[in-house]
This record gives structure tokens, sequence and C-alpha cells, in this order.
């Protein structure tokens, strides 16, 4: 049997994890050597049971289940489904902000669906959405209508006037200044907010919670690809970051900021938040404060890859100007993230691709990230490590019936089987050394043999 898919029949039963567990069947896993999402060695010769949803038992081969369907791993690798902590689902127009301001929502909508759908099949059973989209696709997901992974929704990106996430150009004029109302597309169809003082922020974290995002998203400084917003500039006053924390913590969640610069990353942990995003510029003492306080890492190693003066969204002279700044800023980012060791969740950050230009920028992120820190790091940050992050929602968390990115009795059964070991071997995941000179492959990565999300199998290539 290629795959099950999640057809309408089985989705009575199968979606979203609100169903009672006992009416699914039990599903027993032998022969398997485990990777628990913690350990830096596998354990060998395990039996896992999975009822329902979760994972009912781990147990040595003798473990047995009266009426269970058994699948055979034949000592193949059995993990946990990734997680990756920064998509862009929405973001998917190719051609950059230009493109992404003529798309309409019957554009935009379905190349999503076709985005959740590309990450599940790559391994992904759960991503955090950080900006472009509210809870409408994680609610049809859930509902078993599409294909994709538990998603993490933020709502709109929200960003101040010239700020990383104002997609406007130059010559549209700011809609909260009168006379003028001229917003961009990406604000016209809730993308991104633009939001300047502690009212409007606060109302733009309301609007956010209320539409069912699980975390906020904040612009807190400069970025390489945008238009508006020079590298170096600070960007949120300190008491516009403190509002949007204590907005989300009435939530009992929290706000992640995109941020380079060392001083933006300081003024965003002092006010509260619980994640950075990329950070390439953070001093060790940084680093260490947010050790201190327990503050995630989110990095996308692409950011710091000598490939990215390939992409297509940043040949102009301006972003290549800032292109050369960033990594000029970033050379001991990695020597400092290894000296301080603050905690990490894999990221992937991926816009404006689709299709093989996706794939490959994924798989060339599961290698460069395990290249520069080990596969070890690499497989936690994208399992235990995630998950963790995800348990940052408190009870905004829209999935709460068990932990996330283990092989662990009561967790989630979501669960990959792939051939030979990734903590020796990061390419059994996909992890590919190339990124644009990659050769293409198919949605499917042939080594991944199984990919279970929520007790439901999506794909099964053992049979």
């Amino acid at each position: 049997m290629k795959s099950v898919l999640c057809t309408v029949s089985c989705c009575a039963f199968f979606a979203s994890g609100l169903q009672a567990q006992d009416a699914r069947p039990q599903i027993l896993f032998t022969n398997c050597n485990v990777f628990d999402g913690v350990s830096d060695s596998l354990a060998n010769g395990r039996n896992v049971l999975v009822e329902g949803n979760l994972i009912a038992e781990i147990g040595d081969t003798s473990l047995v289940a009266e009426g269970a369907e058994q699948i055979d791993c034949a000592g193949r690798t059995l993990m946990p489904g990734m997680i990756d902590a920064h998509t862009h689902l929405f973001m998917n127009m190719p051609g950059g902000v230009a493109s992404m301001e003529a798309g309409t929502w019957d554009q935009i909508g379905p190349r999503a669906a076709h985005q959740a759908a590309e990450y599940l099949y790559s391994g992904f059973t759960t991503v955090r959405e950080m900006g472009g989209g509210g809870s409408g696709l994680k609610k049809t997901v859930d509902a078993g209508l599409v294909e994709g992974p538990r998603i993490y929704p933020s709502g709109a990106f929200i960003s101040q006037t010239s700020g990383h996430g104002d997609l406007r150009n130059a010559s549209q004029r700011n809609p909260n200044l009168p006379p003028y109302a001229d917003d961009s597309n990406a604000q016209r169809l809730g993308i991104t907010i633009v939001a300047d003082g502690k009212d409007a922020v606060l109302a733009a974290v309301r609007q956010n919670l209320s539409t069912g995002a699980s975390q906020i998203k904040l612009m807190a400084g400069g970025g390489v690809a945008s238009i508006l917003d020079p590298l170096h500039t600070l960007q949120y006053l300190p008491e516009e970051i403190e509002t949007a924390v204590r907005a989300a913590a009435d939530w009992d969640t929290y706000v992640a900021v995109h941020v380079f610069s060392d001083e933006g990353i300081r003024r965003a942990v002092d006010a509260g938040v619980k994640s950075v995003e990329h950070g390439f510029f953070a001093s060790r003492e940084t680093l260490q404060l947010m050790k201190d306080r327990n503050v995630f890492l989110v990095a996308q190693l692409t950011g710091i890859s000598p490939y990215l003066a390939q992409n297509p969204g940043l040949q102009s002279p301006a972003n290549q100007a800032k292109l050369a700044l960033s990594t000029d800023l970033a050379k001991d980012f990695v020597e400092n993230v290894k000296a301080i060791k603050p905690k990490m969740a894999f990221q992937s950050d991926i816009v404006f691709a689709t299709g093989e230009q996706l794939r490959a920028q994924l798989d060339y992120e599961k290698w460069f990230h395990a290249e520069l820190f080990g596969n070890h790091a690499m497989l936690v940050a994208a399992t235990s490590g995630a998950g963790e992050l995800m348990t940052y929602t408190g009870r905004a968390n829209p999935y709460l019936d068990g932990p996330l990115g283990v092989i662990a009795e009561g967790a989630y059964a979501d669960i990959l089987i792939v051939d030979g070991n990734p903590l020796e071997e990061i390419s059994v995941i996909g992890g590919n050394e190339k990124w644009y000179d990659a050769a293409p492959r198919s949605r499917d990565i042939p080594t991944i043999h199984m990919i279970m999300k929520d007790g439901v199998i999506y794909k099964n290539t053992l049979e």
C-alpha cells in the first residue's frame, strides 16, 4: 500500500484529534530503532504501540497488542515527525513583494494549501506559521479537507510604519496618516498589519488573537529582503513591545520577534518576548541573556549561507548591499551560538518559492543546520526543541492532547520511519548539501518510508 490518504470516510474518525481514542484501531510498530527526539543515540530493538492519535506504549520486541495492525520497521529508524518553527505558507507568490501586491486570495489560498502538503510530505508534521495568515488553513487541515501539518498560526505580521512587515512600495501612502487611504494589498488581505503606538499595537495583537492566532509575531528590526527598512533599524519602542507582550500574556501566550541586531534583541528580550527569529548579530552576552530567560533562538541557517547571494529576490543593488552588510555582521554567529548553546528550534523561513524551489531550500536547510551544529543538534531543534517552544502558547495551544516532537508514552502519534540513522547521515530525512543547483526531486523523499500525523498514515511504502 503506497499511501493512506485522509479521505472523506476516514476523516470522520481521524481529523483533528478530537474524537474518542477508541474510534481508531491500534497500530504496533515492530523491530524499530528509535530516535526519541532527545537522545544522542538510537534505542535499538523497540516496539511502539499507537492508540488513536497518541503513543500508548514503548517496549522491547516482546511488546504485543491483541488485534493491533502490525507494521514491521525491519530495523529502520522510527523518529518524531519534524517541526518547522518558522514558515510563511501564505507568502507564496513567485517574484517577491511585487507579486504579492498583485496576488488575490483565490491564488494565495490554494497555493498555501499546496505549501502545507509540501511540508507534510517533506517530513514536517507541525509548523509554526510566523505571519501572513490566520487560522483558516489550520482549521481546514484539522477538518481533514486538505493534507498538511498541524499549524500554529500567528495571524498577520505586526509591523511599525517602514518596518520589516510594511510591504508598501515607496509610492504608496501610509493608510494610517490622514487624509490618505492607500494600503498595500498585503494589508487589505490581512497578511500584515501596520500599527504605530501602544494603542494600535494593542488593537493589532487582539485582532490576531481574535482570529485564532496561537502566538504573536512582531517585526522588531530590519531585514535583507524588505524594501522600506534599513538593516540597522530598531523597530518598535520598548513600550510598544511591552504592550504586545502584556496583551499576549492575557491570552496565556507569547510574542516572537523578527530581529537581527544585538541591541534590538536585547530590547525585545527585556520587554518579555520568548522567541527571537533570526538573531544573526547577537553577541555572546545577549545569547546568554536569552538562555537565562528561556528565550528561544529560531534562526534559519540559509540566512548566513554563501548560496543566499543567488536568491532571485535579492538581486537589486539595495538588497545586495543589505546582504553584504548582514554577512559581515553575522560572521561570529555560529561560534557565539556554539559557545552559549541557547534553546534552539529549527526553521526554514521560505518565502516566494513553491514546488521544486521550496523542496530544494527545505532540504538544504536540514543539511546546513546539521553541517554547522551537528546532526543531533539539528534533529533536536526540529523535534523536541521545537516541541518545547510550542508549549509556550499555554492555554492558547490548539493541540493539547499530548507533547509534540518526542517519541514518548502519551505523546502525539506524529511519526516518521526512515532508512538508516539520521544521527549519522542527515540525507535520510532529505538533507542535501546543494540548494540552487540541486537536482529536482519529487514531492516524496524515498528514504522516508512512513509519515504519520495524529495517528493517521499519510505515506507508507513499507508494504
